[in-house]
């Protein structure tokens, strides 16, 4: 704890002169509290602390540096969340079978005595309060942002977001986003962004996030304008990580587009759609096939009320049509950021509304409709104060336990307490 007030305090000093009005600093502080309807009913607790520090350097350019600092109370089990006998528990299964299997007869002996120690519960009997508890700081932003006359050069750790979708962003390769959580906020990614400015609404932005060496480089480009009441993108990514090479996730190729605007009466409509050519070993530049898209449409409409309601679909190329094979690939491919589900085809409905002034409820619904399952997420939210909000909501996953890839998940409840400042 002291490690991370000191660094806060030695970051703020070196990045930011104290008494300088171009200094702005703000950021909150959350408290957050989770049950699991679980075979145990287990719970935990998390607190997150943001720091965001902003430094305007006249009209020539600006320095930005956000921390966040994690103090997470969680259950000693990582798979507290998924049933037994989930779609999930087999791929999990599978991995470690295969993985034990590698193994000489000597590790195999000493993972078996690991497994027969947390078999028998006896880390039940060790409170996870004093067992468990876990702190993580972690730089989200770092960025140097320097204005020219038609460009601006954004170098360092900063938020990409490219796409026109809510929960789910085929075009978008430079974050993870989590499809049950679709406010979340990006983690800041390692680039450096030059973005040129032409005419009045055009832009050209060229991206390279650096690698171990260059040819693990993520670089691309994405050209934006505006024609009428609509604003749409074209963008082109060469995509190769040393994280997605550990995870056998191949070089790709991406191309793709995205649209948004308003048509009659204010509706709001917004698409994109990403062609994906991955390139195994042994195959050349020209070959297609193992391409596949990705597509992403919508509509979002506030009635005079007040509520709003937005509807999305999504088609996954790299899914599969049954959950037969749901496999160790496919597991692999959705937590390496490659799709936003393991099947092809999905739907997403939000409703939210705002009364008495300070209450908000809103629930977000996305239906695997391949396997007909889907998660409901009702909310409410209540502005205690100006810089206060209380909140809660829940996770309910709908479908078989054993066939769908939400059914396998436990339901849970969390509540949480915001404070800005």
């Amino acid at each position: 704890m002291r490690t991370f007030y000191i660094i806060v305090i030695i970051v703020t000093a070196a990045l930011f002169p104290a008494g300088d009005d171009n200094l702005k600093l703000g950021g909150y502080l959350e408290s957050k509290m989770n049950y699991f309807d679980g075979k145990s009913e287990v719970t935990s607790s998390n607190a997150l602390f943001r720091l965001e520090g902003n430094y305007d350097i006249s009209d020539k350019g600006k320095i930005e540096a956000h921390l966040l600092y994690y103090y997470n109370l969680q259950p000693l089990d990582p798979f507290h969340t998924f049933k037994e006998g989930s779609i999930y528990y087999k791929l999990i299964n599978t991995y470690f079978n295969e993985l034990y299997g590698s193994l000489d007869p000597v590790q195999q002996d000493v993972i078996d005595e690991l497994m027969d120690i947390y078999s028998s519960g006896y880390f039940s009997h060790i409170s996870y309060s004093s067992f468990y508890p876990k702190e993580t700081l972690v730089l989200d932003r770092a960025l140097i942002k320097l204005y020219f006359d038609s460009a601006d050069l954004v170098f360092g750790k900063q938020q990409i977001a490219w796409g026109t979708g809510y929960a789910f962003n085929p075009t978008d390769v430079w974050n993870i986003k989590d499809p049950l959580n679709a406010e979340a906020a990006k983690i800041g990614v390692l680039a450096a962004n030059l973005s040129f400015y032409f005419g009045e609404n055009s832009s050209l932005q060229v991206i390279s996030s650096p690698g171990s060496d260059f040819d693990h480089w993520k670089y691309g480009a994405r050209f934006k304008s505006t024609a009428g009441r609509f604003e749409y993108s074209f963008s082109g990514i060469r995509d190769k990580t040393d994280d997605g090479e550990l995870l056998g996730i191949p070089e790709k190729l991406q191309m793709g587009a995205d649209l948004s605007g308003e048509i009659v009466n204010e509706i709001g409509i917004h698409a994109e759609a990403a062609f994906f050519n991955p390139r195994y070993n042994g195959m050349e530049m020209s070959d297609t096939d193992s391409s596949y898209v990705q597509i992403t449409a919508g509509f979002d409409y506030t009635f005079n009320n007040g509520l709003y309601i937005l509807g999305e679909y999504y088609f996954n190329g790299l899914g599969e049509k049954s959950y037969k094979d749901y496999d160790l690939q496919t597991f692999t491919r959705l937590s390496g950021g490659e799709m936003s589900g393991l099947a092809q085809n999905y739907s997403a409905l939000v409703l939210s509304y705002i009364f008495l002034d300070d209450y908000t409820a809103s629930i977000l619904n996305i239906v695997n409709l391949d396997d007909v399952s889907s998660v409901l997420i009702p909310g409410l939210e209540y502005s205690f104060h100006e810089n206060i909000s209380i909140k809660i909501n829940s996770n309910i996953f709908i479908g078989d336990s054993e066939t769908t890839e939400y059914g396998g998940i436990f339901n849970s409840v969390t509540f949480s307490v915001t404070g800005f400042f």
